[in-house]
């Protein structure tokens, strides 16, 4: 999203206040969705801006073309004049902060994202990197600038193609903008709805130009609507509430963009067509000077606002308070201001670098240096020397895991499972541990005593998939639809080996709300116990909620108090509740339930995160292997049965 800088002068297309009070509109409910402070569906202001953006720029564009004045390297001197002087003061200061606080690995795709974004292409990169919605977005301090990138890449082609349009078909030149603009939602909606390419149209231009080219389509036929009064109010208030809809009843779950798209899109476009003529109601409430000043900072509002807020979040281990929040989007629209005054508003009236020659070298210059120091960040490893090894050595707790490969529903379904221990395939299985990835987590522990007591047993564990038979997962890392029928045969699969132990974890917290799910737990343990296998059931481990390698190495950096990163005994408790019954129920049935939880109680009476200065946790939920070590002693029973 690239809320554009404001017009040059007035009068260079006629400039209209209330167009800058739609960015403020489209501004703040993106500020508050990123701050978790409602606006659940706010990311959809960065439609609004394409809108707006389309919108600005085809005014300026048609209007010179009318003239015979314009010029692709003046429009990009307009251009870079608008967006890289801000542009370069954040991304320096998130480089500075990078070097400062990244941890290397860290930093290393901070390095990535920078190259990116100098070249155009941050919209590719997140797109190859993850979910827009992802948790893990909340640690990528120039996630937003995928938006700019989809607009810097209209920018570069659409001028060349509409004045191409213009001067080559000058009677069906319109037919051919609405054209592409159709063939472009219809691209957005198929991509949006494919399980595989979501991700590209929500990054990629192909299937976000249609937004711009509303825009372009308001900008084509400006002072040609020709709307009663009635009409004029109807259509303001309207896309007023199209936007209001999708800010307040989309969220991170919504199908987006394709259709659900259509809303804030139509919306803004309704508004700005509404005071085509002259101001509506709507178009008068968006004059006001407080959302027009809001309008005229919004770009660097949305530059500043969310690394702060990335920075804030790596840095602490706990969710951050309200009042902190706020506090950070303050902060933001204070560097917003100062970063409008004092450096976009001598770049835009060429009170600096006011030739086209400076202005160019000086983008020539940024870019090259951010291109030289992103690949020096790759090189080195996200230079490590930053930092003392005492405390790199808890960030390399991140790759301290194992048995995390997945297993194909084909191979479960034959029997193929990962092997723990180092005893012979021909040899009986002593154990069988099933479970979702905290199965994984724990699997070292199993596999260590396999080995000492030369047993052999495997692993059937699915990510995101329950123990449980009749139990369909959700979500893109589960089994999904086949999940019942891997569930079958995994009991089949012990009952024709004659497998006599059988271990079963997951993050119950997860599946445990479902009355029916509870049900079925019993029931499967029922049948394995049923076919001869004695069934441990380990509850969860206490599930810290924060990335404990990153927090483990910052503490010790700042020399913080290691031993107060933890998680309370009330809120494990309260986490794990709901099982606790079904739990019970299954002791009294005669499987041997197991509570991990006083096994990571420490000096604080926290369930911590170190032992011995061992890092439990790779992540904020999963175990180290040093981690599922300490869960031995649970398991040792296991081996000296006979």
């Amino acid at each position: 999203m690239t809320p554009s800088a404001a017009p040059a002068s007035p009068s260079s297309f006629g400039y209209r206040p209330d167009v800058d009070g739609l960015r403020a509109l489209a501004v703040l409910p993106v500020l508050l969705f990123h701050a978790g402070l409602g606006c659940t569906g706010g990311f959809v202001g960065v439609d609004v801006f394409f809108v707006i953006s389309g919108y600005v720029i085809s005014c300026l564009i048609l209007r010179e073309i009318a003239a015979g004045t314009f010029s692709m390297v003046q429009f990009w001197e307009r251009r870079i004049r608008r967006i890289m002087p801000a542009l370069t003061c954040m991304v320096v200061a998130v480089l500075a902060a990078a070097w400062l606080f990244s941890l290397p690995g860290d930093f290393q795709l901070v390095g990535k994202s920078v190259l990116a974004q100098a070249v155009m292409g941050a919209n590719f990169y997140f797109w190859k990197d993850g979910n827009y919605f992802d948790a893990g977005a909340e640690t990528k301090p120039l996630l937003h600038t995928w938006s700019l990138a989809v607009e810097e890449q209209f920018y570069l082609l659409f001028p060349l193609l509409l004045t191409f349009l213009v001067r080559r078909k000058p009677q069906s030149w319109q037919r051919w903008i609405w054209g592409i603009a159709l063939g472009s939602l219809v691209i957005g909606i198929a991509l949006t709805y494919s399980s595989h390419n979501q991700r590209a149209a929500f990054y990629l231009l192909p299937a976000r130009a249609w937004e711009l080219l509303i825009g372009v389509l308001l900008a084509m036929h400006r002072g040609r609507f020709s709307m009663s009064r009635g009409a004029q109010e109807a259509s303001g208030l309207a896309g007023l509430a199209l936007i209001g809809w999708a800010v307040f009843a989309y969220d991170d779950s919504t199908r987006f963009p394709g259709v659900a798209a259509l809303a804030p899109c139509l919306g803004a476009g309704l508004i700005i067509a509404s005071s085509d003529a002259q101001l509506s109601f709507v178009g008068r409430a968006l004059s006001l000077r407080p959302l027009v000043f809001i309008g005229l900072v919004s770009y660097p509002l949305y530059l500043w606002h969310w690394p702060l807020l990335v920075f804030a979040k790596y840095l602490s281990a706990f969710e951050l308070t309200t009042a902190t929040r706020i506090g950070l989007l303050l902060a933001s629209f204070a560097l917003a201001v100062l970063s409008w005054k004092l450096v976009e508003t001598p770049f835009r009236q060429r009170l600096w670098l006011s030739s086209r020659r400076q202005i160019f070298t000086f983008a020539g210059v940024v870019t090259g240096v951010f291109i030289a120091f992103a690949l020096t960040v790759a090189a080195f490893q996200g230079i490590p020397a930053r930092f003392p090894a005492s405390a790199l050595a808890y960030a390399a707790s991140r790759d301290s895991h194992g048995f995390r490969e997945v297993i194909s529903p084909d191979n479960a379904l034959a029997g193929n499972f990962t092997e723990l221990g180092s005893a012979k395939s021909t040899q009986p299985i002593r154990v069988l541990v099933w479970g979702d990835s905290h199965a994984m987590a724990i699997a070292p522990a199993i596999d260590t005593l396999c080995r000492e007591h030369s047993q052999r047993g495997v692993l059937a564990a699915f990510h995101s998939t329950a123990p449980v038979q009749h139990y369909v997962s959700a979500g893109p890392h589960g089994l999904g639809s086949v999940s019942p029928k891997v569930a079958d045969s995994v009991v089949a699969f012990i009952a024709r080996q004659h497998i006599p132990h059988v271990i079963m974890t997951a993050k119950w917290d997860a599946f445990a709300a479902s009355a029916e799910f509870r049900a079925d737990l019993i029931a499967t343990v029922r049948a394995l116990m049923q076919s001869g296998a004695r069934v441990l059931v380990l509850k969860d481990v206490p599930a810290p909620g924060f990335d404990v390698p990153r927090i483990a190495a910052l503490t010790a950096l700042r020399r913080g108090d290691l031993e107060a990163l933890g998680l309370a005994k009330e809120q494990h408790q309260q986490a794990n509740a709901a099982l606790e019954t079904t739990f019970a129920e299954l002791a009294q049935m005669g499987a041997t339930v197991v509570d991990p939880a006083e096994l990571f109680l420490n000096s604080r009476g926290l369930y911590g995160v170190l032992k011995k200065d061992q890092v439990l946790y790779y992540d904020s939920h999963h175990l180290t292997r040093e981690g599922a070590e300490l869960l031995s002693p649970l398991f040792k029973p296991v081996f000296q049965t006979k």
